[in-house]
């Protein structure tokens, strides 16, 4: 009972095996990774013990999203520089052509900028996704706890002449999306100051090389350029907030709401059914063990990013090209506070210049890397999660 106790209601990548495992009991046994329990395991208990296991399971999940999103940022970081800079179009850079190819890019990040300058920017982004992740696992198993979702996900045992059948369960997808204003809050301030560091680089490498090209250019320009580059991420944002105040740091704040829920409403309800599906179809054999379940976890993972990302390029790049405009030359509207390029104006930019394949500008590198660091994010939660419980067969 207390094992059971322990290990119900939790979500992301770790309850699940034990929910697709009790898919062939009757339908009226206990399973260990049914959420919500409605009534305390004890006969007279007051909750107060359920209470405390689930914060407790609730900071586990917090710490485990949190080495998730370091692990997932550390790997595909420099994967999300190409996708920004093909998704800009270098915005502000006169040199490069607005629809360089993915390979094309990331040559040319690592033969001018080296190995520094394809993690340039890399502590916000760190930041940023340890504390999302920390924040969205969470709270995504909370609000799953709160709809009272039950498993086995994805599967109707009362389906069509009592067979199984797959359905999309609502409930997931609602709380899901019920993440995205939350990541969007913490998250929009992290993308901004990231997206300014990386144009910031490629506009300081653009004015180097029209200096040594003969082009006029002021002294004080030279000189602020060079500086500019070796500038850290809490300096740079130290810099915007006196150049600009608080209001630029939620820069293309509005659209990121939208694209956070629309992201995380395909990213945990396609890898939550699809793991689910692999854990159901798997259920009857005995081979399965530890490094099967992982592989299950990393192939629902890497499909559920690039779902997501997929689903979302259309909008990251709109995002992209708003909090990614050049500020200093007149990006910034100084009496309104506000940055001069909106949503129509930046989507109708992009539509003019690259064309409507324009709003998947990135797509290559944005799927390659959301496969591998979606996949390698759930296996790390996973196994913090097994770490935290004490359970290695969980």
């Amino acid at each position: 009972g207390r094992r059971a106790g322990r290990r119900a209601g939790e979500g992301v990548a770790v309850g699940w095996s034990s929910r697709a495992e009790s898919a062939s009991l009757p339908r009226r046994t206990a399973r260990t990774g049914d959420v919500p329990r409605r009534r305390p395991l004890f006969p007279g208990s007051s909750g107060r013990w359920l209470i405390k296991m689930s914060a407790q399971r609730a900071s586990h999940e917090a710490a485990a999203g949190a080495w998730a999103g370091l692990v997932g940022t550390v790997l595909g970081y420099p994967l999300d520089v190409v996708k920004s800079r093909m998704q800009t179009g270098h915005a502000g850079v006169k040199d490069v052509p607005g629809r360089a190819t993915f390979v094309a890019t990331l040559g040319r990040l690592f033969l001018r900028e080296g190995v520094s300058g394809a993690y340039r920017g890399l502590g916000p982004p760190v930041c940023m996704m340890m504390l999302m992740n920390a924040v969205n696992f969470t709270a995504f198993n909370r609000a799953k706890d709160a709809l009272g979702v039950q498993g086995p996900l994805g599967f109707d045992p009362e389906g069509v002449k009592g067979e199984k059948t797959f359905r999309v369960e609502w409930r997931v997808v609602a709380a899901a999306t019920s993440v995205g204003p939350l990541c969007a809050l913490i998250g929009t301030p992290f993308e901004l100051v990231k997206l300014q560091m990386q144009m910031e680089t490629a506009r300081t490498n653009a004015a180097a090389r029209t200096n040594t090209t003969g082009v006029k250019s002021s002294s004080l320009n030279a000189v602020k350029h060079k500086n500019d580059k070796n500038v850290g991420a809490l300096r740079f944002a130290q810099r915007l907030h006196s150049t600009y105040g608080w209001r630029v740091f939620y820069l293309g704040g509005s659209i990121n709401v939208v694209r956070e829920c629309l992201f995380n409403a395909v990213f945990f309800s396609t890898y939550e059914h699809v793991h689910a599906f692999g854990l159901t179809r798997s259920s009857g054999s005995s081979s399965r063990d530890m490094s099967t379940d992982s592989v299950s976890i990393a192939t629902a993972g890497g499909l559920a990013g690039a779902a997501a990302w997929l689903a979302n390029l259309p909008l990251d790049c709109v995002k992209s090209v708003v909090q990614g405009q050049d500020l200093r030359n007149g990006g910034w509207d100084v009496e309104k506070r506000l940055g001069r390029v909106g949503f129509n104006d930046a989507a109708s930019s992009v539509l003019h210049t690259r064309g409507a394949f324009g709003f998947f500008s990135g797509a290559a590198p944005s799927i390659s890397r959301s496969f591998i660091v979606s996949g390698s994010r759930f296996v790390a939660f996973a196994g913090a999660m097994r770490a935290l419980e004490g359970d290695p067969s969980s």
